[in-house]
């Protein structure tokens, strides 16, 4: 797996320098459907890809919870922990017990593409959560997990385990592995003349000079 600096992503870029970048050299379908939020909105979470995949269910299993448990043992630092529902409306697939567990293993995130609950209790472990909305069922007697570290997809963006994921405000975004040291450093290349064009703007600058001269808009 490529390892990136994810404290220099965090704290320089976002999800849509990122897209940028993606859309400049083709892939122009990284990003997850609007609608997904993260439950503090300053949040950013940069971490690997670890999807898991999941079964809908309508009773209780003799068993319950056996694929989450080892999902949850099985998480490893600086991965970001994907459930994808199909925007399911009716469960909670994320809260506080499975983000207790998630920090003990070094985890840097959650993302879903359904929902959440446990948010006061969440935000107070101040473990990254971004989701589609809250709802207070259980998971239990409503899914499964049946299998983690595969691939999955949500909103058709294919995700690899060990992808770089990128979530703020604006979005997530996927940058698929083997481009992620090279979409990370174009970026940042980006966001430097993006600085330096807001500044030369805020001196007086015209838009359409700046634009010549950094090459950003």
């Amino acid at each position: 797996m490529v390892t990136i600096d994810l404290a220099r992503v965090r704290a320089h870029l976002g999800s849509s320098v990122l897209s940028d970048m993606l859309d400049a050299v083709g892939l122009r379908h990284q990003c997850l459907a609007a609608g997904l939020v993260p439950l503090e909105a300053d949040t950013v979470i940069a971490g690997y890809a670890f999807p898991v995949t999941i079964r809908r269910v309508f009773d209780v299993p003799e068993t319950p919870f056996a694929g989450l448990v080892a999902a949850l043992d099985a998480i490893g630092p600086d991965e970001v922990f994907i459930t994808p529902t199909q925007r399911a409306r009716d469960i909670a697939v994320w809260g506080e017990l499975l983000s207790t567990a998630c920090i003990a293993r070094g985890a840097a995130g959650a993302i879903t593409d359904g929902l959440v609950r446990d948010t006061r209790q969440v935000r107070g472990l101040g473990f990254p959560v971004v989701s589609g909305g809250t709802i207070p069922y259980d998971s239990m007697g409503r899914h499964e997990i049946t299998a983690h570290r595969v691939p999955c997809a949500i909103d058709g963006v294919r995700i690899e385990p060990g992808d770089l994921v990128v979530a703020d405000s604006d979005g997530v975004v996927v940058v698929p592995a083997a481009r992620a040291a090279e979409i990370v450093e174009a970026a940042l290349a980006k966001r430097s003349s993006e600085l330096e064009f807001r500044q030369a703007v805020a001196d007086g600058m015209l838009a359409s000079d700046a634009f010549r001269t950094f090459g950003v808009l």
